[in-house]
């Protein structure tokens, strides 16, 4: 069993992506052999308020239980947004909560971000920190969102209740996120990694335990047998961890209920 936590559902304003719909990606994941995806909301990224962007994607994946699992998002610079906030941990349907200071011109250690990043922990959700969407390189002029930083990162451990999953990262140093106290408190996909070049999965497991990482695609932006690729070299490399990375972990960390039967 695979599940896939870097997923994306909706239509990007800068290129055209495939699979933008819940029906696609299901099929995507069946043509794959994924069992199910943590799904993240595009249009909460763009939309100047991000919570049409929760009421899309749930409604979307509502035809899939057990595939498809939400996940929200709120931005703390708009009006309303512990309201909103509030509402999805009510409805009880997502398993995390997104942030994206950089699409939405806050920062998490300015006041609005310590307001999100408290309120969420509160709720016992995890907090969903995506480091980009698009590579730098082939960007639309207009796309000015800046990568999450490491600092971010840190800023959102010192919430010291608060889980992280970090998606799409590249460039994690091992020994600061273990300084920060994430041991036991994040899981990291490893979509942008490598398990067997520069070694950054051996790495991160070495300082945080194979509990931290986590399968990730980052489709439709980028291709599921990339990241399937890297699966396969994680059962090379790493073989009594490997069913773990593959889906354990993230069933256990956001409570998606696979191992007792799931859909």
């Amino acid at each position: 069993m695979i599940v896939d936590l870097n997923t994306f559902l909706g239509h990007y304003p800068f290129r055209r992506l495939r699979f933008t719909t819940a029906g696609d990606m299901v099929a995507h994941l069946d043509a794959h052999g994924i069992e199910a995806a943590l799904v993240s909301p595009t249009h909460a990224f763009f939309y100047r308020d991000a919570h049409r962007g929760n009421e899309e994607l749930l409604e979307a994946v509502g035809p899939f239980p057990g595939r498809l699992f939400a996940v929200g998002m709120v931005n703390p610079a708009y009006a309303g947004w512990e309201r909103d906030l509030r509402w999805l941990a009510e409805q009880g349907r997502v398993k995390a909560i997104a942030l994206a200071p950089e699409h939405h011109a806050y920062r998490l250690a300015d006041d609005r971000g310590q307001a999100a990043l408290q309120q969420i922990a509160e709720l016992k959700l995890p907090v969903v920190l995506t480091q980009r969407l698009e590579d730098r390189r082939q960007r639309h002029h207009w796309d000015i969102a800046d990568d999450l930083k490491v600092d971010d990162v840190v800023t959102a451990a010192n919430v010291p209740t608060l889980r992280l999953v970090l998606l799409n990262w590249l460039g994690l140093p091992a020994d600061k996120l273990l300084a920060a106290g994430l041991r036991g408190r994040c899981l990291i996909d490893f979509a942008r990694m490598s398990v067997v070049m520069s070694k950054d999965v051996p790495k991160l497991i070495e300082a945080l335990g194979p509990e931290s990482i986590g399968f990730g695609s980052h489709m439709p932006f980028d291709y599921t047998a990339a990241a399937l690729v890297k699966q396969s070299n994680v059962l090379e490399v790493l073989p009594d961890v490997a069913e773990q990375i593959a889906w354990k972990n993230a069933d256990r960390f956001l409570g998606l209920g696979l191992s007792d039967g799931g859909r």
